[in-house]
């Protein structure tokens, strides 16, 4: 005949994010713009907002917005704007380089999963992620 245990029944409960964001730290990349591994994918981000620094280049190189447009339609600080668009200056090659790869839609991955253009972008960030001074130089 099986016992009864006597444990404690487990509290199920729903993760709270906060929690989770609370044990790690943000790494700060540059002035106003940070990264966090729960946030946003770790992408860089506004410091403070989970607006992504390639929402804030899209939006100058799509859309034609200076920093004063962009920080009106987002709701920004102009400041917090101009770190954006500093880092992404700096940063221009690798963040361009991620959008193009997150920008394939998914009937294109099935389709080629291994592309020649999606094989290109891989081997481009990749390149990236390995030489550290690449992606210090990547602006210049």
């Amino acid at each position: 005949m099986a016992e009864k245990r006597g444990e404690k029944e487990i509290e199920r409960r729903k993760p709270n994010m906060s929690e989770h964001i609370k044990g790690v730290k943000f790494h700060t990349l540059a002035p106003g713009v940070t990264t966090h591994p729960l946030v946003r994918s770790g992408k860089p981000c506004i410091e403070g907002t989970g607006i992504k620094v390639s929402v804030i280049a899209s939006l100058q190189n799509h859309h034609n917005m200076d920093a004063q447009q962009i920080a009106d339609h987002l709701w920004l600080e102009l400041d917090m704007v101009r770190n954006a668009l500093n880092y992404y200056a700096d940063h221009k090659q690798y963040i361009d380089v991620c959008n193009e790869l997150s920008s394939i839609n998914h009937d294109q991955m099935v389709e080629s999963p291994y592309g020649d253009k999606t094989r290109e972008l891989l081997s481009r960030r990749e390149s990236f992620t390995k030489d550290p001074r690449a992606v210090e130089n990547a602006g210049h």
